[in-house]
């Protein structure tokens, strides 16, 4: 769940509960496209959530928890905190630990803020919150994470495929920086991807295997269309749905 490549806004949390602004959210693409026709069929989704990100202010959550109210009964918010330690450590050059414990308060803070519009579509879907965190400390975590490690090393094209978002990010919202810092932040970009990844197979190995995001995807399209073989099966079995929002 890396800032969007379109906007990116950033917003330490989010302290209204009433969204000022209205927006309707609509499917933007579906990968692979062939599911879009059966997505209600699987009963239940995972919506990711990206930390500081404008695409997750109130009137847009709002919209997009209305869109999966009409479609899922079930939910898990999967709260990107432990991986936004990356995002904070690239951007802002913080020490580890100090990049971790404000992407840990970050998420808190999230869910904190957010209870009340989540709780307004809850007779219609149930809506559980998850912690990136957690699942890094699940044992399939680790598995996958070595998986798709060996295979970012191995595979050109997975590798070139990572990279390429990463360098099209930070060149288009890092304004001019240095070509060495550049290709730190490629690298941190390229270690955030596979640690989203992994978590996302462990979702999907535990039958969540729909993901909704306001946003595109670039290699987890590509994945889900049936490039890069050689990732997870549980990834392959993903379902991306970006989502459109517009201001009504």
């Amino acid at each position: 769940m890396p800032p969007d490549e379109q906007a990116s806004v950033a917003v330490s949390g989010i302290s209204e509960n009433r969204p000022k602004t209205s927006y309707k959210a609509s499917i933007d693409f579906v990968s692979p496209p062939a599911r879009r026709a059966g997505l209600a069929d699987r009963g239940q989704c995972f919506l990711g959530v990206s930390l500081e990100n404008g695409n997750f202010a109130p009137g847009k959550l709002a919209a997009m928890l209305r869109w999966i109210a009409r479609r899922f009964p079930r939910c898990t918010v999967l709260v990107g905190d432990s991986i936004h330690r990356i995002t904070l450590a690239s951007t802002r050059g913080l020490p580890e630990d100090e990049a971790l414990s404000q992407a840990l308060a970050l998420g808190d803070r999230f869910i904190a803020d957010t209870r009340a519009l989540f709780a307004a579509e809850r007779e219609q879907t149930e809506f559980t919150f998850l912690r990136c965190s957690e699942v890094q400390q699940w044992d399939s975590y680790a598995q996958h994470h070595r998986s798709l490690t060996d295979y970012h090393r191995a595979d050109r094209s997975f590798r070139e495929s990572v990279d390429a978002f990463g360098r099209s990010y930070h060149g288009r919202y890092s304004g001019q920086i240095a070509e060495a810092d550049l290709e730190r932040r490629v690298e941190m970009s390229a270690q955030y991807f596979l640690e989203e990844s992994a978590i996302f197979a462990c979702l999907a190995q535990e039958g969540l295997s729909v993901m909704v995001y306001p946003g595109s995807f670039s290699t987890l399209s590509e994945i889900a269309d049936g490039r890069h073989p050689g990732v997870p099966e549980e990834l392959r079995r993903l379902t991306a749905v970006s989502l459109d929002l517009r201001r009504r």
